[in-house]
């Protein structure tokens, strides 16, 4: 029957999120013991990266949990108590969806749900643009050239427009698998 990527992903990114709420943790008692001691702030490598490379991978959900967190007063680390359900829970959607084809509609298409979708596809689409100009504007006022530490930051920045492309790509698709079988629909009542 093969991997089920809807039990996989979620233990496989869960572990790797773990793993890295673990180091920010302990990154943050090692921030907080140095009080003022650095005077631009903490040094990207290595005490800001498990916080970059947490929210690149889990961005949907940390847009998810970020408000009640902070709605509830939750600071790092005790932010993650919101967070870590609702990593877990984003990757089991993937990996359900991943399951079932990549969105492969079960149902008779219907003109709602295509509008719909290339709809939301085009709104993702424009929201990522929309945030990769302000990383490239970044980028070209504060960047150190290509391929420095400082592209973790950029990582920072560029993860939630990466997303929105990825998610309004599988909105397109999901619109065009829905326009395929209302094609095949029309073919077949002929």
């Amino acid at each position: 029957m093969g991997t089920k990527l809807r039990m996989t992903l979620p233990v496989c990114l869960g572990l790797l999120s773990a793993a890295l709420m673990v180091w920010d943790i302990h990154n943050q008692r090692v921030i907080q013991s140095m009080g003022m001691g650095w005077d631009t702030g903490a040094p990207i490598w290595p005490y800001q990266t498990p916080a970059i490379l947490f929210l690149a991978l889990n961005t949907p959900a940390y847009i998810v949990a970020n408000p009640a967190s902070r709605l509830l007063g939750l600071l790092i680390p005790y932010n993650y108590v919101m967070l870590f359900p609702c990593v877990i829970l984003w990757w089991w959607l993937v990996g359900t969806l991943l399951d079932r084809g990549l969105l492969r509609p079960a149902s008779r298409t219907r003109w709602f749900w295509i509008v719909l979708s290339s709809t939301l596809a085009v709104i993702f689409g424009a929201a990522g643009a929309y945030l990769a100009k302000d990383t490239l504007r970044w980028e070209l006022t504060y960047g150190n050239g290509f391929l420095s530490w400082d592209d973790l930051i950029v990582l920072k920045f560029a993860a939630p427009a990466i997303w929105c492309f990825l998610i309004g790509a599988a909105l397109l698709l999901l619109a065009g698998r829905f326009a395929m079988l209302r094609l095949r629909d029309r073919e077949c009542n002929r």
